[in-house]
């Protein structure tokens, strides 16, 4: 570290995937650094990786905004940092309201905010500023999903506008389901991008011998994390390959795909351009023509922080040092020394009932010195 007061972060939600693996990047480099964590959950075991722990209510309730701003004040936090697209959101906003606050906030605009966090209006963003966001259709009756179904053809992929971690996500492949699909509020249909075969195929084993217990459709995905700092500049862009199996565990590599760099600098151009600074992630894949197509993005960290952690790409430290100034340790290798390669699986956890007692009672927890 290049000072010698602690550097303060408050990481929201820090129970998730994301906030863990925020905390797995700062192994063998926390000196000088202090964790704070807050979580809505009092058993949830994430958080007790932490150094102090606070347990908040819901980001939707009127209640959380004054304790988070109590935390803040009180822990002399140096960034926020959210982990989920509630609590992005939730940034955005009151960082438009408290401009003196906005140095501490790792988040961008309301209006870039929502353009990341709601299929539609990301949709419309990336026709804007040409960039490939995968066709998508959004309010759609029956004449609108008429023409859409003759243009792209099934299947389409069905989601919420402001859905995440493939939550109600659905592949549909006739007129009927998709009826159904907008007849539930503030659905988006987007362009199949994965192979159609494959949907052929499974269907047809599915007449003849049943539904696997465990499968998927996703194939092979790009994923591109770009840095965008405070001065709307672009810090980092890094760019990785996930290729899922039916076992839910996954394989990652880097991405040598110059289209997938080209992607990440335009988007991040776009959106620094409209107020965003922080991360921003870039969820693509290759449509049956072999051209990357955009179909998601994120304002915060990802699940997969750690997986690029691991095969290299510092985002968390390039991301402190372009908001705070203060750099960590080097991280644990680089992407010419990595390992080509990341195998992913479901790991099992769980807390110390004392510790969940001592939250649940005092609304903080902090570990023992």
């Amino acid at each position: 570290m290049n000072s010698m007061n602690p550097l303060r972060l408050l990481v929201l939600a820090a129970g998730t995937r994301v906030g863990q693996n925020i905390l797995a990047t700062f192994a063998g480099r926390k000196e000088n650094v202090a964790l704070i964590a807050t979580t809505s959950v009092a058993d949830e075991p994430g958080p007790f990786g932490y150094d102090r722990v606070y347990l908040v209510p819901e980001t939707a309730s009127p209640d959380f905004e004054p304790r988070l701003l109590e935390i803040v004040a009180n822990e002399h936090v140096d960034l926020v940092v959210p982990c989920r697209d509630d609590d992005v959101l939730m940034l955005a906003k009151l960082r438009e309201r408290r401009p003196d606050l906005a140095s501490r906030l790792l988040s961008g605009s309301v209006a870039a905010a929502h353009a990341i966090g709601d299929k539609a209006e990301g949709y419309a963003f990336s026709v804007r500023h040409d960039l490939p966001f995968a066709p998508t259709l959004v309010n759609a009756g029956a004449d609108e999903r008429s023409a859409f179904v003759r243009e792209h053809g099934f299947p389409l992929i069905v989601k919420p506008r402001r859905g995440y971690a493939s939550l109600g996500v659905f592949l549909v492949w006739n007129e009927r389901q998709l009826e159904n699909a907008f007849a539930r509020e503030d659905t988006v249909a987007q362009k199949f991008l994965g192979d159609r075969d494959v949907l052929s195929r499974f269907l047809d084993g599915v007449e003849r011998e049943g539904m696997p217990l465990f499968h998927t459709f996703q194939g092979r995905r790009h994923s591109i994390q770009v840095v965008v700092a405070p001065d709307g500049s672009i810090v980092d862009v890094m760019c990785i390959l996930l290729q899922s199996d039916r076992r839910r565990s996954k394989t990652v590599m880097p991405d040598p795909e110059p289209m997938a760099r080209s992607i990440g600098e335009r988007c991040g151009a776009a959106f620094s351009d409209a107020g965003w600074r922080g991360p921003l992630n870039i969820q693509c894949q290759k449509d049956a023509a072999g051209r990357l197509m955009i179909h998601e993005y994120n304002g915060r960290f990802t699940g997969a922080t750690m997986t690029r952690w691991y095969l290299g790409f510092d985002e968390v430290g390039t991301t402190i040092a372009a908001f705070t100034g203060r750099t960590l340790g080097d991280a644990p290798c680089t992407p010419s020394s990595a390992p080509r390669e990341i195998f992913e699986m479901v790991e099992a956890r769980g807390a110390n009932p004392a510790d969940v007692a001592v939250l649940a009672r005092d609304r903080v927890w902090h570990r023992p010195v």
